[in-house]
């Protein structure tokens, strides 16, 4: 961290963002390029925030793990052989080796530097040649336990003990989408991105959140059957965000298929209207969720530096639906239909990044459809300023 990013104060900077929003503006461009500004947002929100890891259905029996990297430590989601959830650091407490890599399932988890051996529930239960050491007690040496909570199968994690939970903060969320059962869904598949995400994490939380890019971005792709004038911002009542956008009479799946699309039934519990909206969900800081209508899928991100970003998409359908024949067909439609506009997305944030750096770059006035973005910015600026 360089000196001083931590404890400075960026009230100046961050005045542009203002408390409303006729009058407001976004954060400013060195807020998604200056590492100086990117130390102390880990510092102030990501050290201190619920962060989505990911669903807990990927780790869905005893002994099932999920390893990730998470703002530079390394972190292992699983189930104990109680099938309790679990999450731990990965990290050796003789000489930090990573205890386990990858995905799986496992019995315990074994050092392979040395062979010091824990159980699931993070407890050492094996340290060859340690019984000559003086003094060395096993039972007191454990992996740490990372506190979590799970929303609507959504697993956060948080490294604040002092935090307050994240359930009461996103009641009013959970009513909004309670017709799609979240916590039911099942992770199909994972696609990582298979090139270097080399933008700051806050530029591909704007793009995604916000419809006015359409007219643009996606005049081909989406554009034509979700158009961005027909997009509803809905008013939030805690850190998150959420924009309903409405299929073009006539060009919503239900009405008028893609004929190459293998169809999959809508949402079980999903109302008329939620069967012709697409729907995107931004809680803050990091989790990214888009309603279609027949499955959900989110983006798994986290910051690596200013101008870096891990950025992984995931799948996740009803329990019913991945019963279907043409279930697997569906999902790689769903696959090819996502990098399409995936790619249109990069082009756009590798763009802005560089030109973010210009001297010239500045916070424009905002669209109406872009409420999303001055709402997140001035979430982060209250974090910024309250530390």
């Amino acid at each position: 961290m360089p000196d001083g990013a931590a404890s400075r104060d960026w009230t100046s900077e961050l005045s542009v963002v203002s408390d409303s929003f006729e009058s407001g503006r976004g954060l400013p461009p060195a807020c998604y390029t200056d590492p100086a500004f990117h130390a102390a947002e880990i510092d102030r929100i990501f050290r201190r925030e619920w962060l989505c890891l990911g669903r807990e259905d990927e780790v869905s029996g005893p002994g099932d793990y999920l390893s990730l990297d998470l703002l530079g430590d390394p972190l292992v989601m699983l189930r104990d052989k109680d099938g309790v959830l679990r999450v731990l650091s990965r990290v050796c407490r003789h000489r930090s080796m990573p205890v386990i890599k990858g995905r799986g399932n496992t019995n315990t988890l074994l050092c392979p530097y040395h062979h010091w051996t824990y159980g699931l529930d993070g407890r050492l239960v094996g340290a060859p040649e340690m019984g000559k050491t003086p003094g060395f007690d096993a039972k007191a040496i454990c992996l740490p336990e990372i506190r979590h909570e799970v929303w609507e199968g959504f697993v956060f994690v948080n490294f604040d003990s002092d935090a307050p939970p994240l359930g009461p903060q996103l009641r009013g969320v959970s009513r909004l989408l309670a017709n799609y059962r979240l916590s039911e869904l099942r992770t199909a598949r994972s696609l990582p991105f298979d090139i270097e995400c080399r933008w700051n994490w806050k530029l591909m939380c704007d793009n995604f959140i916000e419809p006015y890019h359409h007219v643009g971005v996606h005049l081909k792709s989406l554009e034509p059957s979700l158009p961005a004038r027909l997009s509803e911002i809905v008013e939030s009542d805690g850190p998150w965000t959420m924009v309903h956008m409405r299929y073009r009479k006539g060009r919503s799946p239900e009405e008028a298929p893609d004929p190459d699309a293998p169809a999959l039934p809508p949402f079980p519990g999903a109302d008329p209207l939620q069967r012709r909206t697409f729907t995107l969900l931004h809680i803050f800081p990091n989790l990214l969720v888009s309603f279609f209508t027949d499955h959900m899928q989110f983006y798994r991100l986290f910051p690596e530096g200013p101008d870096r970003v891990h950025m992984e998409k995931l799948f996740c359908y009803p329990p019913e639906a991945m019963a279907l024949p043409q279930f697997e067909d569906a999902v790689e439609h769903n696959e090819r239909s996502f990098i399409e506009f995936r790619d249109e997305d990069i082009d756009a944030v590798l763009v802005l990044q560089q030109a973010y750096r210009s001297r010239h770059a500045q916070p424009g006035v905002f669209s109406h459809l872009e409420r999303p973005i001055w709402d997140f910015a001035r979430w982060i600026a209250d974090r910024m300023e309250r530390a």
